[in-house]
């Protein structure tokens, strides 16, 4: 993960800004990473990770990659340079 120590310091505080929440997810998803993995990093709770990555899901951040059983994997959107341009 992210190895900004800083951000991920005041991410984890409980009422951290949501900008940097979000900063810090989105440079996680470097590589496809699951909820539980996001839950653990950022020290919040399985619903306040699942709103904050539906959120990001809506604002056309992120994505669900794939489901293995109970486990719900998510991945940045990549942009074509077409999709950049409007």
């Amino acid at each position: 993960m992210p190895g900004n120590s800083e951000l991920r310091r005041s991410a984890q505080r409980r009422h951290g800004r949501a900008e940097e929440r979000r900063t810090y997810v989105f440079k996680a998803l470097a590589r496809p990473r699951t909820q539980a993995e996001l839950r653990d990093a950022l020290g919040m709770s399985n619903s306040g990770i699942l709103h904050l990555l539906r959120r990001m899901e809506r604002d056309g951040l992120v994505r669900p990659a794939e489901r293995i059983c109970c486990t719900q994997i998510w991945e940045r959107v990549i942009f074509s340079a077409a999709d950049r341009r409007s």
